[in-house]
């Protein structure tokens, strides 16, 4: 577990940029013939200081030529509810209803199979990234969660590198949610906080 008062962000954004930028990275180099799924795990005390240090990233390695399509599971579900008009009404329900009740009003809308993951498929369909950025895992918890994600997305990306910024634990077996909430095992992403140029 990455204590709280360890985690540099300035150095490991700075170490997550040269990684991302190596040859070895976009080339897909030494996986062992496994997914180009990769974890950058970290404490959720950092989210804001995460999620500013995630858009330099992604401006930095733009400037390099390497073209990042983040995909923000939060917004990514109130875009949907958007888009089918359910936003507003959901909002206004939520005051009311318990929290397992409106998970279960929102099971249908942000289905994963049905909703999520295509929608995911059309904004990759229209992009030409290099690299994918999976961010607002906490955020869309417990709507989304991380391992059925990255599941449902081993098919749908193709040989494209994905990486999850995961406000939690991950020690290359499983997934701990704010360092609280084990999730299913995932065992089939690297560990960028391992990971060696």
């Amino acid at each position: 577990m990455l204590k709280s008062q360890t985690y540099n962000a300035p150095q490991h954004f700075e170490s997550l940029f040269q990684i991302l930028s190596s040859k070895r990275f976009l080339n897909k180099e030494g996986l062992g013939g496994e997914l180009p799924f990769f974890i950058h795990s970290f404490p959720v005390a950092k989210q804001a200081l995460v999620d500013t240090n995630i858009q330099s990233l992604i401006k930095r390695l733009q400037n390099e030529g390497i073209e990042i399509l983040e995909i923000h599971l939060y917004q990514l579900c109130i875009d949907i509810l958007k888009k089918e008009n359910l936003f507003e009404q959901i909002v206004n329900q939520e005051r009311n209803l318990p929290k397992q009740r409106l998970l279960r009003v929102l099971s249908g809308p942000l289905n994963i199979d049905s909703v999520v993951i295509p929608e995911i498929h059309n904004r990759l369909a229209d992009s030409t990234a290099k690299i994918i950025f999976l961010t607002g895992i906490g955020a869309a918890f417990p709507i989304i969660r991380s391992h059925t994600i990255l599941n449902n997305l081993q098919t749908l990306v193709g040989d494209l590198p994905l990486v999850m910024f995961f406000p939690g634990t991950y020690n290359n077996q499983s997934l701990t949610l704010f360092d609280r909430l084990k999730d299913d095992n995932y065992y089939r992403a690297h560990n960028l906080n391992d990971y060696k140029i």
